[in-house]
């Protein structure tokens, strides 16, 4: 299964994140995903515009990452 992973932020509060998981029988192979991935990310957030992109990616039959923000402090 190929999924595109969209991480998206409220414009209002950038530490506001949330990842979108979307399965979409277009990507094929995930050369497919990778082609197409940033294009169906922007078409996602014209529906929502109240978010921005951080960033997305293509997977391959991985779980679900957490994003962590540290605050820049080191460990």
């Amino acid at each position: 299964m190929i999924e595109l992973i969209i991480v998206y932020c409220l414009v209002s509060d950038t530490k506001s994140c949330i990842e979108k998981r979307l399965q979409m029988e277009e990507f094929s192979s995930p050369m497919g995903c990778t082609m197409s991935g940033q294009q169906r990310a922007q078409e996602y957030l014209r529906e929502h515009p109240s978010y921005m992109l951080k960033g997305w990616r293509c997977e391959v039959n991985m779980p679900k990452q957490t994003w962590l923000d540290d605050g820049g402090a080191s460990g």
